[in-house]
């Protein structure tokens, strides 16, 4: 992202910042839910205070983004890149917070915001 925004100045970026904010949530998944799955990932949001930055109803806020509706195959691919550094967030939060968690749990972790409406 940073190289895609080479070169542009302070006041493109605020414009390119407002049309998006402006742009509707994506649709959630739209397959029959998994208690089971839901459920572990409670357990690991509850756990990990995942709802403390990302807001209970996951719509994140200023420099913390919104998790409601993203594809899951999004998710997951961001939460192992904030696990193994390969992604940095605005501070190392993420990283300390996915150490323990494992690649199964990441995947329940994922399924439950990409479900959220």
């Amino acid at each position: 992202m940073n190289q895609a925004m080479q070169g542009l100045k302070d006041d493109d970026l605020r414009n390119i910042g407002a049309y998006i904010a402006k742009l509707p949530p994506p649709f959630p998944a739209a397959e029959p839910l998994d208690p089971a799955r839901l459920e572990r990932a409670h357990t690991l949001i509850q756990q990990h205070q995942c709802n403390f930055c990302h807001n209970q109803d996951f719509s994140g806020e200023q420099n913390v983004p919104r998790l409601a509706g993203q594809r899951e195959d999004y998710l997951v691919k961001t939460l192992r890149e904030y696990k193994s550094n390969a992604r940095r967030a605005y501070d190392a939060s993420m990283a300390d917070v996915l150490y323990p968690i494992s690649d199964e749990q990441i995947l329940d972790l994922a399924y439950f915001p990409a479900r959220l409406r």
